[in-house]
């Protein structure tokens, strides 16, 4: 059984209190952010059937991971600031080529 859980809000906290033997008996794998390159990788691929040119393929892609790195960097700085979290998945990065692609088709 594979158990997926986001860490944002009360619900995990509030089901590990109440199911202890989520975190006794269980293994739990923490996923890292994702290194720049793997970023890059991942863009490039989504990004690769668009009717652009080369160039503006290439750009597309730095940009992407550049942004997703950025919008970590300055999640931390407003952690310091406001002692409030952001977090920032694959699944947004994702959800942010997806943004791009559906509004170039527009």
């Amino acid at each position: 059984i594979v158990l997926c859980m986001s860490p944002v809000g009360d619900s995990l906290r509030v089901r590990c209190r109440n199911f202890p033997s989520l975190i006794n008996c269980t293994t739990i794998d923490w996923y890292m952010e994702w290194p720049k390159s793997a970023l890059e990788s991942v863009a490039q691929r989504f990004l690769a059937e668009l009717d652009v040119s080369d160039e503006v393929k290439v750009a597309l892609v730095n940009i992407c991971g550049e942004i997703h790195t950025s919008v970590i960097d300055i999640s931390e700085e407003f952690f310091d600031q406001l002692r409030r979290r952001i977090y920032t998945t694959p699944k947004s990065y994702l959800d942010l080529i997806d943004l791009y692609r559906t509004m170039l088709k527009e």
